[in-house]
């Protein structure tokens, strides 16, 4: 081995292990209600909340969405920040990307619709069990089929095609071609959450994407796709999700395990400045001026 490549591998374990003890060490315990009263007092503005895997809470105003919110799971390593009875009567929209309980969670899903009263968004293959398992009223249910978008209220919704993956960078022998990820238009930023895909030229031709939630797993895009999609898009805010949430094993590593520091490691400077890896439970607040973020527990 040439010894530039040798100290670049070196320099890259590093930056990996040094980024997951600083995880680890800076990881916080929530107290019961302590997130959903943070939540409560965000009154302007434009801000984002990490639960874990690719859950996500967007609060624009009094405006509050979630993504693939997976809070109640006992299969977690490490616990939801919220709870999902906290949160059902602050919740409008629920976007589900996939059938996949780490996505799609019944528990979570269930509670949201008895105590309150949100919106669920979801592909056609996600109905069935919405109204059959989960007792969710059609009325409450929005069916997202790919590249057809539409409104509710102000919020603009784009479903973009989602192509499952799964171990060696194979294609799901069952992908659905119902799955769906989204780009979501609120306060004025676009939000790209991609759900689980492998990189598609449909990720490839989307205009000014603020905010990036990507899955950077085996099953995903990884690493080099990662790369490919965070240059084509430049956003604003990249921020890598599925990961640090679930118990690993050698079973499951390709989809609990995601490589965010390797990604990073591999952006210009001027991306790396605009990539942030959050802690379960942290806030980043979503500004007009790319350089200018914010980030608090």
């Amino acid at each position: 081995m040439k010894p530039f490549n040798l100290f670049k591998g070196t320099l890259l374990l590093l930056v990996v292990f040094l980024g997951a003890k600083e995880r680890l060490h800076a990881q916080k315990a929530y107290a019961e209600g302590e997130l959903m009263k943070e939540i409560k007092s965000h009154k302007t503005g434009l801000a984002a909340w990490w639960t874990g895997h690719n859950g996500w809470l967007i609060k624009y105003n009094d405006i509050l969405i979630g993504t693939d919110l997976a809070l109640e799971t006992k299969e977690r390593s490490i616990s939801s920040p919220i709870s999902a009875e906290e949160l059902a009567k602050e919740l409008d929209i629920s976007f589900i990307s996939h059938e996949h309980g780490d996505h799609f969670e019944r528990e979570t899903s269930e509670i949201l619709s008895k105590n309150g009263n949100c919106v669920f968004v979801m592909p056609a293959n996600c109905k069935e069990t919405a109204m059959q398992e989960l007792n969710i009223p059609e009325n409450r249910i929005k069916v997202a089929s790919p590249r057809i978008p539409f409104d509710i209220g102000d919020i603009h919704i784009e479903p973009v095609r989602a192509i499952h993956g799964n171990p060696k960078f194979a294609v799901f022998y069952d992908a659905n071609l119902e799955d769906c990820g989204y780009v979501i238009t609120i306060g004025g930023k676009r939000f790209l959450q991609m759900g689980d895909t492998v990189l598609l030229e449909d990720h490839l031709f989307l205009k000014n994407v603020d905010v990036l939630f990507f899955s950077p797993t085996e099953h995903n895009t990884h690493i080099d796709p990662s790369v490919i999609l965070i240059n084509e898009l430049e956003p604003a805010y990249i921020l890598p999700q599925h990961r640090d949430t679930f118990k690993v094993t050698d079973q499951n590593r390709y989809w609990t395990s995601g490589y965010a520091h390797e990604v990073e490691f591999r952006l210009s400077k001027t991306l790396q400045d605009r990539y942030h890896i959050l802690d379960i439970g942290e806030k980043i607040n979503i500004h007009g001026n790319t350089n200018s973020v914010d980030k608090n527990k």
